[in-house]
């Protein structure tokens, strides 16, 4: 995990500009489609991997929350842009953030379970967190070959090339899953999958239809 949060520290001061590109708009999009019948206004959200709170922000312009963000890396935090109804806090471990039992209405985690070094401990944290009945929204990277072919020749054609090589996060990305099998690790930590999506790919274009990431809508029993 320290080596993962070390890469994106080094990516931090341009973090921002990657939600320019249509493989990470992607993921406000599909955000917006899983909440887009829920009225989260006044809510209280933890966005847990807030990277520099492109997320958080949207949750709080467009969702009226009042949103925690947090990350590991400190670089990512100081280039976190102020915004109304948002603060900003490292914490050094999502599998033990500190933070107090059920404080918020939910969580959201995006591109982060599969950098940490226990998926079911990451999980039951955030259930910790969040109120009964309240929402998990989490991503985790898609497990079907097809899906990833793409993106893995152009990681292994490139290792060679060091800093220069593509996809490097691949380095460090050690958990992927099924739909059904995520589906079974969220209802053995203790939530109800109410909806999924799949989406993302090289340059955000799924191969042959299938999308790289997969984020849930999950209530926390």
């Amino acid at each position: 995990m320290n080596d993962a949060v070390s890469l994106h520290s080094i990516e931090a001061v341009r973090w921002e500009s990657n939600y320019k590109k249509k493989e990470f708009a992607l993921r406000k999009n599909v955000l917006h489609d899983l909440l887009a019948d829920h009225d989260l206004g006044g809510q209280r959200w933890l966005d847990a991997g807030c990277g520099t709170g492109s997320l958080a922000r949207l949750l709080a312009e467009e969702k009226g929350c009042h949103v925690l963000g947090v990350d590991a890396s400190p670089e990512m935090i100081s280039n976190c842009q102020p915004f109304p109804n948002t603060e900003y806090r490292r914490v050094p471990d999502l599998c033990e953030t500190g933070l107090g039992d059920a404080a918020f209405d939910g969580v959201l985690c995006s591109s982060v379970i599969e950098y940490v070094a226990s998926p079911p401990a990451a999980l039951a944290e955030m259930r910790r967190l969040i109120k009964p009945n309240g929402l998990l929204l989490v991503s985790v990277p898609n497990s079907d070959l097809w899906a990833w072919w793409p993106a893995l020749t152009l990681y292994w054609l490139t290792r060679g090339l060091g800093r220069w090589r593509l996809h490097r996060y691949l380095d460090y990305s050690k958990h992927r899953y099924s739909d059904a099998a995520f589906r079974r690790l969220l209802e053995g930590a203790g939530f109800r999958v109410e909806a999924s999506r799949t989406y993302g790919g090289v340059r955000g274009f799924p191969a042959l239809g299938h999308g790289t990431l997969m984020m849930f809508r999950a209530v926390r029993v």
